[in-house]
């Protein structure tokens, strides 16, 4: 009776693991999610004022300043999206160990 028990226990502890390690693997998906919409609004918004900014040229050389002088944010917001994607992967890591 007592290995029946015990049997029953560490069925217990292991659905219980799993449902954690479940809900830890959600939330680092939920982030992401966030994440990637957040960055969506922002290219969006940064790509707008790109445009704008474009439109307003008025001769060939502002037109081409206006197309170089995006590199450096894109650069920024690639940068930027990639060190938060190594931040919650290495949070959702570190919560599954």
């Amino acid at each position: 009776m007592s290995n029946q028990k015990f049997a029953a226990a560490g069925s217990e502890s292991s659905a219980a693991k799993f449902t954690t390690l479940t809900g830890h693997l959600f939330d680092g998906f939920c982030e992401l999610s966030r994440l990637n919409l957040a960055t969506c609004r922002a290219i969006f918004a940064g790509s707008q004022l790109h445009f704008e900014g474009m439109l307003s040229a008025q001769t060939p050389e502002q037109f081409v300043r206006s197309q170089v002088g995006i590199l450096p944010w894109a650069a920024l917001q690639a940068a930027g999206y990639t060190r938060a994607c190594m931040d919650i992967a290495s949070e959702t890591a570190a919560k599954l160990r």
